[in-house]
Formats: structure tokens, C-alpha cells, sequence
């Protein structure tokens, strides 16, 4: 039953390792991450900075094969010359991506930029703009990959051949993307729409000379809608389409978002859950002290992405952080 069960992990990893070369790492809470989400994203907050950082351990039930983490910062500029109520804004973006006990890594440093334009004077109507170019490197290291023809009685030597092609190697590109979001706010809430597309020119990712495997594109559509239940209460509802090469995920959520009263401090908690269609359902929760925010979130795999009753885990944290803006009276901090 064990040699059963590595030769299954084994063949799984196999395909994670050709999966990871032409798809995108993602985050459940896509909506806490929001430079990967849309680069139109940049700068679309209240306040003069955003810091963000996120961080993904995926499938940990089968060895820890992904792990994936962010850190962005945003900042608003010449807020002085874009007239009432407009909003220019820049943005920086880190990624790291672990793969298969460092087997395949990738690296990702981005630069964007965010236009926002009130379509009325009441201030209810948004529509913004962003473009983003990124700095990508792949690595991938044959060395501490193991195959089935390296499994003996004992388990795995890696000092016999593998008798795979010797495709350990290091890929650098630039990339382009950009992304479009309308806003709508009431005083009962409001609602948004927003696209992205990913990897606009298809850079090539192969890792043998004599090939070219281009990287597919990627679309992104999410929406979203707020319901203000009380003073500070708030329902959220939200929903994720990707699309990249074939593949199709797709994920609705809900959270609510409960004030805690204080005559000094900001405070919420915010609950709710996710399902990632033929995949997983994800409960979430969060906080909100002042300008802090966390949230923390746990995939619960009801997919056939299991080893034996092994049950795949998959936790992710977020943390964001808005510098005040002195001169506003009450700080909301949006749900993409």
C-alpha cells in the first residue's frame, strides 16, 4: 500500500510539474491580493497608501508541492492635479512561487499603473484603467526531482538515472498586462465590475531550446456587490472567472462584514465562506482593527485531487495595511 501510494504521489507531481509551466499561480482570497487580480486594482482604495502581502501553502496533504506569496505597495501621485475626486496611482509587486520541494520556482517583480475617473459629480460612478508590466523568472532544478524509474525497495534514489531529458534551466521575460473596473456606491451599498487580461504578448516558456512553449493568456471577471445592513454592517457578495489555455475556474463567495462598536478604534470582523466550483469550498475569516486588515482562509478539496485518504489542505493569510488619510472622517476599505 505505501509503494502504491508514493508511485501515486509521484505521478501526481509529474503533472503538477508540467502544469506549473504554463498556469498561473492564484490566491482564494483573490479579493486581498489585488495586483494579481487586476491591475486596474492599482491604487483603487481610500487612502493615500496601500500595503499588501499574501501568503498560500496549497495541497499540503501531499507533500507541500505549492507555495506561493505576495507583497505589494501602492501610492496615489499628483493628487494635486487630477482634479475633484480623480485618483493617478503606481504600484509595485513581488511574487514568489515554490513548487514541488523547490523543483520549479517562480519569481515575479511588476510595476503598474491606475487611472480612476468619476463619471458624475455626485462622486457614485467610477471607472478605472490600469497596465501592468512584470519581470518573470523561472527556474526549474531536474536535480531534486525524483521519477518512477528511480524507485527501488528502499524508496527513491536519486542517484540512479531518471532517463528524463536534462531540462533544468532558467527562463527570463518581460510581461504585459492591463485590466478595466467600474464602481457603483449608494448609500444602500453598490456594486462592481471588473476584466483583466494576462500575458498579452504569450512569452515563451520553454525550458528546451528547440521548442517554444508559449504561455497562454489569462482572463479574469469578477464582480462584486455590497448590502450595508446597518451603520457599518456590511453583506458582500463576490464571484472569480479565470480562464487560461483551456482551463476554466470559476468561484462565488459571501462575507459579513460586523462592526464592533468603539468610540475610539475602527473595529470589524468579517466572516464568510467560498466555493470554487469542482474543487473546494473555502470558509474565511477576518478582522479590521483601524487601518489593519486580516483575513485567513482554509481549502477544503472535495475534488479527486487525493492520495489514497489522504485529504489535500490548502491555508492562506492575508494582511493589508492602509495608511490613513488624515483628512477623512470614516476609512472603508473595499472587497474586489
Amino acid at each position: 500500500m505505501k509503494i502504491v501510494k508514493c508511485q501515486l504521489l509521484l505521478a501526481l507531481l509529474n503533472l503538477v510539474s508540467i502544469a506549473v509551466v504554463g498556469q498561473d499561480p492564484s490566491f482564494t482570497q483573490y479579493f486581498s491580493s489585488p495586483l494579481t487580480l487586476n491591475p486596474a486594482n492599482s491604487g483603487n482604495f481610500n487612502g493615500p497608501m496601500r500595503l499588501a502581502t499574501n501568503y498560500r501553502n496549497q495541497w499540503q496533504g501531499i507533500g507541500d508541492p505549492y507555495v506561493t506569496g505576495t507583497i505589494s505597495f501602492e501610492s496615489e501621485i499628483l493628487r494635486d492635479k487630477m482634479g475633484k475626486g480623480n485618483r493617478l496611482a503606481v504600484g509595485v509587486l513581488g511574487l514568489f512561487d515554490r513548487n514541488i520541494g523547490g523543483g520549479f520556482n517562480s519569481n515575479y517583480l511588476s510595476a503598474s499603473v491606475g487611472y480612476h475617473l468619476l463619471l458624475n459629480g455626485e462622486e457614485t460612478d467610477k471607472i478605472s484603467i490600469g497596465f501592468q508590466t512584470a519581470y518573470v523568472n523561472k527556474k526549474l532544478d531536474n536535480t531534486i526531482l525524483s521519477y518512477a524509474n528511480q524507485f527501488t525497495s528502499g524508496g527513491f534514489d536519486l542517484s540512479l538515472p531518471s532517463n528524463e531529458p536534462n531540462t533544468s534551466g532558467i527562463v527570463n521575460y518581460l510581461d504585459f498586462n492591463t485590466g478595466v473596473t467600474y464602481t457603483h456606491k449608494n448609500d444602500k451599498g453598490g456594486f462592481y465590475l471588473g476584466a483583466a487580461l494576462f500575458h498579452i504578448l504569450s512569452p515563451s516558456e520553454s525550458f528546451y531550446s528547440s521548442t517554444s512553449n508559449r504561455l497562454p493568456m489569462r482572463v479574469n471577471l469578477h464582480a462584486g456587490a455590497t448590502i450595508n445592513t446597518g451603520e457599518y454592517d456590511r453583506l458582500h457578495f463576490t464571484g472569480l472567472f479565470m480562464k487560461q489555455g483551456g482551463i476554466n475556474q470559476s468561484t462565488l463567495g459571501f462575507l459579513y462584514e460586523k462592526n464592533i462598536p468603539s468610540d475610539i478604534n475602527d473595529m470589524a470582523i468579517t466572516f464568510g465562506g467560498f466555493a470554487r466550483f469542482k474543487d473546494a469550498v473555502i470558509p474565511y475569516i477576518g478582522t479590521k482593527y483601524n487601518d489593519i486588515q486580516i483575513g485567513i482562509s482554509y481549502d477544503v478539496t472535495n475534488s479527486s485531487l487525493n492520495i489514497g485518504q489522504t485529504r489535500n489542505r490548502s491555508i492562506e493569510l492575508s494582511l493589508i495595511y492602509n495608511f490613513p488619510d488624515k483628512s477623512a472622517q470614516r476609512r472603508y476599505t473595499p472587497w474586489y
